[in-house]
């Protein structure tokens, strides 16, 4: 490996720590997540599968318009719920994931959204925006999407706590 490849890849590195979320001080869990769109918006189902795509960086098209994702903050408990319970990973894998795909010079991250009443302020406003709150926090402005045609309230809902994924 050249002498600046190593440096950019250790500089890559650097910039991109903070993608590695961190579990709650109390190692709680926030409970379901809904799944979020503009009220307006023509979606009203999503598989966990396209779900999964679109959170990974996978450019994913609903009634002709490219879907948006956004992500809260990476220190959030939700955070760390939706990227253990979607993803499949721990805080640590999803910082490698992002640092591999830009090494590869493919896309980055979901947008990181302060808290989870500017994000549902964010989807409300911009079309094709889908976003993930807890489910007992969802505002009037927004639509909760069914996941694999399961809402929060279904029994077998996918989008709940997963602890242990460490």
């Amino acid at each position: 490996m050249s002498t600046k490849l190593l440096a950019f890849c250790v500089a890559l590195v650097m910039l991109t720590v903070g993608l590695a979320p961190s579990v709650s001080a109390d190692g709680g869990t926030v409970g379901k997540l809904a799944i979020v769109v503009g009220k307006d918006f023509p979606l009203d189902n999503l598989s966990f599968g396209d779900l999964k795509r679109l959170y990974l960086g996978y450019p994913l098209d609903a009634h002709g318009k490219r879907l948006i994702p956004l992500a809260l903050q990476n220190r959030s408990p939700e955070r760390v719920q939706f990227d253990r319970t979607v993803l499949g990973m721990n805080p640590d894998a999803v910082a490698r994931y992002w640092v591999d795909r830009r090494i590869r010079g493919e896309s980055g991250p979901p947008k990181a959204i302060d808290s989870p009443q500017i994000l549902l302020r964010v989807v409300d406003k911009l079309d094709g925006a889908v976003g993930y709150v807890r489910a007992d926090s969802v505002s009037g402005a927004v639509k909760v999407l069914r996941v694999d045609g399961k809402a929060p309230s279904d029994p077998g809902y996918r989008l709940h706590s997963m602890m242990g994924l460490d």
